[in-house]
């Protein structure tokens, strides 16, 4: 199972968007996350070309981390179910109450970057003019990728087709087959956005030079001082640093916001109930993942 899809790659967006896509990825929660420590290692000297010494440090700060997420876990699991058993409340579900939602999920994951600026200082202190140069690469190597696929011809049915099939399939992992009602939903919001595609490939860019100039500049540098840095540069990722994209924030969170509500509002008996046992099994997954201490509670 996914525990989200947003711990996108390490250090691509932020330090701890790695650990959920290495989730993400796996087909069971419990196996990704016993493994999460090795594959994020793995990812890691595959876009720094870490030294022996930077992998033992990676290694170490990584098993510290481990342990103390192993604490926050009963706070997922308590958070999927109650989120599975609103969904058999007849109320319908409004815009703010889902923004509600993803404003919990973008706090807990605040409280992950914040740990894991403190385990991760250490070794990012020590990255090279060589490893910045292929980190570098790397995010080039990505950016033209999402080029060609949504900006090369942003109008050519392909692309289009491209944008709305990325979208109904986010929602089609959470509830199944959408119905042409929903699909037209998601598609009507993909499109209305379709013009600012430009402005997200600049927002996507301009945060990865923030990364790298943040790196460059705390090399070598004392624990405290770089800490805060990254703690800083985690918490601007709550915002937009593309101005126009900035100042449409709220509303188009909002937007996206009432648009799964919609979604939600219209879903038949059998995607709720699709829903509400994945949901559900990703809290029994993170409760398995701590029996002695949910047993305590």
């Amino acid at each position: 199972m996914r525990a989200s899809n947003s711990l996108k790659r390490l250090l691509k967006s932020s330090a701890i968007v790695v650990a959920t896509l290495f989730l993400t990825a796996c087909s069971s929660l419990q196996l990704a996350y016993n493994y999460a420590p090795g594959l994020i290692a793995y990812r890691a000297n595959t876009y720094l070309n870490l030294d022996e010494k930077q992998q033992a440090l990676l290694d170490q700060e990584l098993a510290t981390f481990a342990a103390w997420h192993d604490e926050t876990l009963p706070r997922y699991t308590s958070t999927l179910n109650q989120w599975a058993n609103r969904l058999s409340k007849p109320e319908p579900f409004t815009g703010q109450e889902v923004l509600g939602m993803q404003e919990t999920i973008e706090q807990q994951l605040q409280t992950l970057g914040t740990r894991a600026a403190l385990q991760l200082v250490p070794l990012l202190v020590t990255l090279g003019p060589q490893q910045i140069k292929q980190l570098q690469s790397k995010f080039k190597e990505g950016n033209e990728e999402y080029f060609s696929d949504f900006l090369k011809n942003p109008e050519s049915p392909s692309n289009i087709k491209k944008r709305h099939t990325r979208l109904t399939k986010r929602f089609e992992d959470w509830l199944g087959t959408l119905s042409p009602q929903q699909r037209n939903i998601l598609i009507t919001v993909s499109d209305k956005r379709a013009p600012i595609i430009n402005a997200w490939y600049t927002e996507r860019t301009l945060r990865q030079q923030a990364l790298l100039q943040l790196i460059q500049a705390q090399y070598n540098a004392p624990s405290a001082q770089a800490q805060q840095a990254f703690e800083d540069y985690l918490q601007s990722l709550s915002r937009y640093r593309e101005p126009m994209l900035n100042d449409q924030r709220d509303a188009l969170r909002l937007e996206w916001a009432q648009a799964t509500a919609e979604v939600l509002n219209v879903a038949s008996p059998e995607q709720k109930q699709y829903l509400q046992k994945k949901l559900r099994g990703y809290a029994q997954d993170f409760a398995a993942l701590t029996p002695k201490r949910l047993a305590k509670n």
